[in-house]
């Protein structure tokens, strides 16, 4: 029809010009509001270029290297990506926000300010210890019944993954997946995870290639699995605690109680926070655990990867570790065995640097976090940003930012965070990258920072842990 339509030349002309035109237009728009910012120049046009970069997992090192060429300011697309939409699994409802995937401030404040005391570190300290030390000594047992008696070499970062999701299931489920007892991924979350963040990270780059093979009414259809297991598992685990909850309606405290709800874990706060406020729909309640298991256990687990490796790699640091922990156990009132309780862990200067040197030079998430530049336009770095514009903050390039952290930064050097005026320290603190930043920090740094220290203490003060030959 529309050949028929085209019958002459001059009709085909026009048409073709006309495209020709919109799209000039859109590719002059595009290069000249921006033209001011250096960098590579594929990047003024297109996006591809670093979904590629970051499906071969490169693309943390050549933003680096990019930086380093063109200064602190380097236009990596022609908008970056609005990559939070690849992190929202699509459910039948369209796609599932987060507190982490809420691109505008206005939803992350809503998200957040029903839940936030939930991860402050005295509730987490009240409500999530005694859970910790039992996923601790579970882990442990294991050791000691599979691994000490013969001194056999394992992969302990595989058996910190067990323990982090465990330890994660344990604060949002009362229940621990098993993981550690049987030394495997039992119900495959894991692997859900891991194939969910390989394909992810690259989508981030081009989040409108993601929507259009995955995240749409009709993909969805023509699916036979579901697009996230692990939100099927979050939504059975939500189901079956609703139904408690009715039979023991009783038991429960009142919509305008305060404190902690007779659940004590994650999942009771989130459905009585729900409960108590009408304006939080019940999908709130999906998408708070559902980030918690995706964003906690994973990224917690590669932490205490990163924190116990630097370590065993550097064993004068593990001596001087060593000698804290002992000093404090000889000298403040001893440190209860074999998990040390939060109260007892204070005042351990050089602990904390190990862990905060650690996270500096491995965190949890090397891509740029994207913000948006608000209508009236932002001068950063001494650039000025039309509204609208995503701009983005790697954390492993600020982590290393020679200006900042000195011509070491790409060295563990855990001292740095000691030794200097207090003004200097205050100065690192507020440019680690590790957490994000702001308003829009991660929700459960207090935690995770909670669960790294207790558990890296435990395990230097219960054994005598070494690399492989």
């Amino acid at each position: 029809m529309l050949w028929e339509f085209l019958n002459t030349k001059q009709e085909l002309v026009f048409l073709v010009s006309g495209i020709t035109a919109v799209l000039v237009y859109h590719l002059y728009r595009t290069y000249s509001r921006l033209k001011h910012i250096p960098g590579p120049f594929v990047a003024k046009f297109t996006n591809f270029y670093r979904f590629l970069l970051a499906r071969r997992g490169f693309l943390h090192l050549y933003l680096d290297a990019a930086h380093k060429r063109y200064g602190p300011a380097v236009r990596f697309g022609p908008n970056l990506s609005n990559m939070y939409r690849a992190f929202r699994p699509y459910t039948t409802d369209g796609l599932l926000l987060s507190v982490f995937t809420a691109a505008d401030d206005a939803t992350n404040r809503q998200m957040k300010q029903h839940i936030s005391v939930y991860y402050s570190l005295s509730y987490a300290v009240a409500s999530f210890e005694p859970r910790m030390d039992s996923a601790t000594r579970m882990f442990f047992d294991q050791l000691d019944q599979k691994f000490v008696p013969t001194g056999a070499h394992f992969d302990l970062t595989s058996w910190m993954k067990f323990l982090s999701y465990d330890t994660m299931g344990l604060m949002t489920f009362s229940r621990p997946y098993g993981y550690v007892q049987h030394g495997r991924d039992l119900h495959g979350i894991m692997d859900d995870v891991k194939r969910a963040n390989m394909s992810i990270g690259p989508m981030t780059q081009i989040p409108g290639v993601d929507w259009l093979l995955h995240k749409n009414g009709v993909a969805n259809f023509f699916k036979r699995e579901s697009i996230a297991p692990l939100l099927d598992y979050v939504l059975a685990r939500i189901g079956e605690r609703r139904e408690e909850r009715q039979k023991n309606r009783d038991k429960l405290p009142s919509a305008n109680a305060d404190g902690p709800c007779a659940d004590g874990d994650f999942l009771g706060y989130y459905l009585t926070a729900q409960e108590k406020k009408e304006n939080v729909p019940l999908r709130f309640v999906s998408t708070w655990t559902f980030a918690n298991i995706l964003g906690g256990a994973d990224s917690t687990a590669s932490m205490l990867r990163s924190v116990v490796c630097f370590l065993v790699e550097h064993p004068d640091a593990l001596e001087t570790v060593r000698n804290e922990l002992q000093d404090k156990q000889r000298n403040a009132g001893g440190l209860t065995m074999p998990t040390p309780q939060w109260q007892e862990l204070q005042n351990l200067p050089f602990l904390d640097a190990c862990i905060k040197e650690s996270l500096r030079l491995d965190a949890p998430f090397a891509m740029p976090l994207e913000r948006v530049v608000p209508a009236e336009g932002a001068t950063i770095c001494g650039q000025f940003y039309p509204g609208g514009t995503v701009v983005g903050m790697s954390p492993y390039i600020a982590n290393r930012y020679r200006p900042t952290w000195g011509d070491d930064a790409d060295l563990w050097r855990p001292r740095r965070w000691l030794d200097g005026e207090p003004s200097h320290i205050r100065k690192l603190e507020a440019s680690l990258l590790s957490f994000g930043a702001g308003t829009r920090g991660c929700l459960g740094q207090h935690v995770a920072m909670f669960e790294l220290k207790k558990f890296v203490t435990a395990l230097f003060m219960n054994y005598d842990v070494s690399t492989g030959s």
